[in-house]
């Protein structure tokens, strides 16, 4: 739903869906359609004078999207691209960096606030009798428990679903979850430890972290990029997934996600009944806000917020994401220059080991935004032999290029139950499906699925399908397993996509599956075979040149 803003020339303020000013009757200017009209502050104003070679810093500002700002009523276009590409703001940053303001306002601040109050308080009470209903609708759910929670990442949307929620319930108690991708803006770190946590004492704050190292991964993977984006997964999803598996009963989490952040999201439902985390129900109370809400209810309601903004930020998230702006990638360059210089070493590194023909190009133009596949990396052949077996007619030969050892039974337990039996010759395990309750509430017998023979010490598994398994299905996903077993670099991609939280790849140093919480059977769950390019995102990233597909698939 498009959001219309406009000008009243009398104030001097921006007014949120309506033509008519609220305290002067003034009929105003649409300055935007889309919703964004973001506060400008000191910080940002000192960087725009420099670009445009003009003091801005007593001028009334708000910015409109893309390269366009308002001031002083005027609308403008900022040739920020140009200054950056010809190394402009280099030339600046030490400047803008010796004195650095994070405690201005925005003019007419007070008269913006009261034009709009009537304005905000219906999204507000909106927000907040959804979560209030949802509460209640989930107390009705017989057996389940929902605890409420908020997925807090530091930026101004999570910061204001952070307060609707608390207000909502009246409840200062609420679990937050921080997601530390160690990523994140140290100005970030600083708002979550320095000033929500000291304004907020009765709000607990979890961080979940990663024992993962992302400039050691991008050598494996190469940098994320918006077509090969596993940091996602492995630096945050994961993390996240194995705090919401600590929770007692379900979680009912709370997101700062709008329909007007990008096109994916557009389609995104309110409430999200089935999430990544099986235990999980995802809601998001501001799902129909435009920016200039959200940055209007936090100037309404005195918030705090990360001081990333306050510099020209539009998005904080990792510092060094492909989604980043030209205009983000410059602010970072100023205000975080150890961070970019680190960035770029590595991009100029892999680089030059993939032999990119112009390195200068990939690197300060951003063309390692759009890297395809391996894209020069060591590509994976993630062809697994398949042979019949003697046997029978129904066996067949699994032969993977990896030497066989105890570690590879934590991947057939996705199957069924276990049960393994050495012998001089081999070892004989039985795969029988676990019990399970019918449709119909009734529960159905268990089936025998395979046998699995193995001699340790050689690439072969023998498979025995037993009657009335499907042959084809059953080897495709023994495949997709012994991918991951070949393949396997415990990047915990696997712990993250686990409804049931039953995989750790973090324990014990090797691929571990929870017996007790896995949905154990072959036509059961299977999200941990079916969700990467065949089985495994090391084999998805690292498999070359490949036909575009979907994450979720069945092989």
């Amino acid at each position: 739903m498009a959001r219309s803003v406009y000008w009243c020339s009398h104030c001097e303020i921006p007014v949120i869906g309506n033509a008519i000013c609220q305290l002067c009757g003034t009929p105003g200017k649409q300055i935007s359609q889309n919703g964004i009209c973001n506060p400008v502050f000191l910080q940002e104003k000192r960087l725009l004078s420099k670009i445009l070679n003009n003091d801005l810093c007593e001028k009334n500002i708000w910015y409109l999207g893309s390269s366009y700002y308002l001031i002083d009523g005027k609308r403008v276009r900022v040739p920020y691209v140009d200054f950056y590409k010809s190394k402009g703001h280099l030339l600046v940053a030490e400047e803008l960096r010796s004195k650095i303001e994070n405690n201005d306002s925005i003019p007419n601040e007070d008269l913006f606030i009261k034009a709009n109050e009537r304005y905000i308080n219906e999204l507000i009470y909106e927000a907040e009798s959804y979560i209030t209903s949802l509460i209640d609708m989930l107390k009705e759910r017989p057996g389940k428990k929902y605890m409420p929670t908020v997925s807090f990442s530091g930026g101004k949307d999570s910061t204001v679903v952070s307060r609707v929620v608390r207000d909502a319930l009246q409840d200062e108690s609420v679990i937050h979850y921080f997601g530390d991708t160690t990523l994140e803006f140290p100005s970030t770190h600083t708002y979550v430890e320095n000033y929500f946590r000291n304004e907020n004492p009765f709000t607990p704050m979890i961080p979940s972290e990663t024992g993962n190292n992302f400039f050691k991964l991008c050598k494996v993977f190469g940098p994320p990029s918006k077509f090969e984006r596993w940091c996602c997964t492995i630096f945050k999803t994961s993390n996240l997934n194995t705090e919401y598996q600590n929770l007692v009963g379900n979680s009912l989490t709370f997101l700062g996600i709008r329909h007007s952040e990008s096109k994916e999201r557009q389609n995104y439902e309110r409430t999200q009944d089935h999430s990544k985390i099986g235990s999980q129900i995802n809601a998001m109370p501001i799902i129909e806000w435009h920016d200039c809400d959200v940055w209007l209810y936090i100037l309404y309601k005195g918030i705090r917020f990360n001081d990333a903004y306050r510099w020209g930020y539009k998005r904080v998230g990792c510092w060094c994401c492909p989604n980043n702006s030209d205009w983000s990638m410059m602010l970072t360059d100023i205000y975080y220059p150890e961070l970019s210089s680190k960035w770029k070493t590595m991009l100029y590194d892999f680089a030059k080991k993939t032999n990119k023909t112009d390195i200068e190009d990939y690197v300060e133009n951003g063309k390692w935004k759009t890297r395809k596949g391996a894209s020069g990396l060591e590509t994976r052949n993630v062809n697994i032999s398949d042979t019949p077996c003697n046997l029978s007619d129904r066996a067949r030969n699994i032969i993977i290029k990896r030497k066989l050892n105890r570690d590879v039974i934590e991947f057939f337990k996705p199957f069924g139950e276990l049960s393994a039996f050495d012998k001089e010759d081999a070892t004989y395990i039985t795969v029988t499906e676990k019990e399970c309750m019918g449709a119909d509430g009734v529960i159905k017998p268990r089936r025998k699925v395979c046998e699995l023979i193995i001699t340790w010490g050689t690439p072969v598994v023998k498979v025995l399908p037993a009657k009335g398994t499907d042959i084809l299905l059953l080897v495709n996903r023994l495949k997709c397993q012994m991918r991951k077993y070949q393949y396997c670099i415990r990047c915990t991609a696997c712990d993250s996509i686990c409804p049931y939280g039953a995989i750790s790849t973090i324990g014990r140093g090797r691929y571990q599956i929870d017996e007790s919480k896995c949905v154990q059977n072959l036509s059961g769950c299977s999200k941990c075979i079916a969700k990467f390019y065949n089985g495994c995102i090391t084999c998805q990233v690292l498999a070359g040149k490949k036909t575009d597909l979907p994450d979720d698939i069945d092989p």
